[in-house]
């Protein structure tokens, strides 16, 4: 089963289960954008705590997920935000370019062809100098999501910083939260 299908199908259980691991993170990450920058969110879910950070933080936002349930209470919490409900595959990302963007709890729930597709395709929406912001291991493995169920899969970070580099992106920082997840803070070259 493929991430989009087992999160519409554990949704419920996700929303109830969702943490704000991070939202420090998230938060010092948004404070260091200009008010009012124009920002992507891939896989919002319902919207907290990331969602509610970046708003928070005066960002302009636009937010995708696969899962109608999650989307159907993003647009509840943030009826201000335009929200779709799509893979990232099939998205154009609203058709536009970004400040920035941002990936929580996806990239590794993607195998590693659909990996170096999410960070090429968020490479072509960013303006170069532009930031984006994921969470992955550093070390390569897999396990299994505690939501759902599915393999996850870590390419670690020296691979992580190859597909960077493939896409026109560089790390400029890496932060690990109080749940010990690991992100990447990278930036978009001209």
């Amino acid at each position: 089963m493929d991430s989009a299908i087992a999160y519409e199908k554990n949704a419920k259980d996700f929303m109830q289960a969702r943490s704000n691991c991070g939202y420090k993170v998230v938060r010092q990450w948004a404070d260091s954008l200009e008010s009012g920058a124009e920002v992507l969110e891939v896989a919002c879910g319902s919207g907290f705590p990331v969602s509610k950070e970046l708003v928070e933080s005066g960002l302009k936002l636009w937010a995708i997920d696969s899962s109608k349930t999650l989307t159907n209470e993003f647009a509840k919490n943030f009826p201000d935000v335009q929200v779709k409900c799509e893979r990232f595959q099939d998205s154009d990302f609203f058709n536009k370019t970004y400040n920035a963007v941002i990936a929580i709890g996806l990239l590794f729930l993607l195998t590693e062809n659909e990996q170096g597709q999410l960070l090429s395709k968020v490479s072509e929406v960013l303006e170069p100098g532009g930031k984006f912001l994921f969470t992955a291991p550093t070390e390569i493995g897999n396990w299994r999501d505690l939501n759902t169920g599915i393999t996850c899969t870590s390419l670690g970070q020296e691979k992580y910083q190859e597909l960077l580099a493939d896409s026109r992106l560089k790390i400029i920082s890496t932060f690990v939260d109080e749940g010990k997840n690991n992100y990447y803070e990278t930036e978009r070259l001209a």
